[in-house]
């Protein structure tokens, strides 16, 4: 919760599908929300390998959605980047929570530069090979 109240122009996430950030708390929406608020360039990038949790059950990150469009993008993993198997949030360039599994819930923080650009590489070569989704949207009839 920390990683993400610190960040203040990008923050990148990366996981299996979510549930262990659980980003459909009242504390991760409290969070997302100071920081689309309080810094205008403030963008959220994340990859899923499944949007089912998000669209299922996350009510509170689907409002940040409709409220603030233009500020997170969401992309699904194609099969091709199924030997990824590490989660992680990265905040601005600077700090990296990451685990070295999908299935383990301890990570481990570091700001080490080298670690954290590693990251933002890896991340950047999974966001090229994935493609934008809408499954996680809801859908009004």
């Amino acid at each position: 919760m920390q990683l993400l109240a610190s960040a203040q122009h990008e923050l990148l996430l990366c996981e299996r599908n979510f549930s262990h950030c659980d980003l459909g708390s009242k504390a991760v929406f409290d969070a997302l929300w100071a920081f689309f608020t309080s810094h205008a360039a403030a963008h959220l990038r994340l990859i899923t390998f499944d949007t089912q949790y998000l669209s299922q059950r996350c009510p509170k990150f689907l409002q940040l959605t409709e409220k603030f469009p233009s500020k997170i993008e969401l992309r699904l993993a194609h099969e091709s980047c199924s030997s990824w198997q590490k989660g992680f949030i990265l905040a601005d360039k600077t700090c990296l929570l990451h685990r070295y599994h999908f299935d383990w819930a301890r990570g481990e923080i570091t700001t080490e530069p080298h670690i954290v650009a590693m990251m933002q590489q890896q991340f950047n070569a999974l966001w090229e090979q994935s493609s934008p989704s809408n499954e996680w949207q809801r859908i009004y009839l």
